[in-house]
């Protein structure tokens, strides 16, 4: 238990790094590029295509980063 504590600590820090000390390296890799890339991307994308949906795409991205980061603690910490 004490393994996945520390993994679900990691994990708090930076999203991915929990799933990588666990071993599962893909799904790690793949949460810390979702989280510090892709979030951010649409973001910007949306800034500069669409300006006017901007708020809604923002509040989104804010939402769904939230949970991103939630589920990743609590994957972390899951045997």
């Amino acid at each position: 238990m004490k393994y996945y504590f520390l993994a679900a600590i990691c994990s708090t820090l930076i999203t991915g790094l929990g799933q990588i000390v666990k071993g599962e390296i893909n799904k790690g890799v793949s949460l810390l590029l979702l989280f510090y890339f892709v979030l951010p991307a649409i973001t910007y994308l949306s800034l500069m295509l669409l300006p006017l949906f901007f708020p809604y795409i923002l509040g989104f991205v804010i939402i769904f980063g939230i949970i991103l980061w939630c589920y990743n603690i609590w994957d972390a910490l899951a045997r």
